[in-house]
């Protein structure tokens, strides 16, 4: 709970705002290799 709250104070000063942004498409591209098919990578 205390994230959320630090996370919402971070979202009230722009370079906060531009680093959620960075987090949440580090977290959604990371997600998205993780769940995407590898056929190159039979290893």
């Amino acid at each position: 709970m205390g994230f959320i709250l630090d996370l919402t104070e971070m979202l009230k000063e722009p370079k906060g705002m531009i680093g959620a942004v960075v987090v949440i498409a580090a977290i959604y591209f990371l997600a998205k290799w993780v769940f995407a098919p590898h056929p190159d990578d039979e290893a």
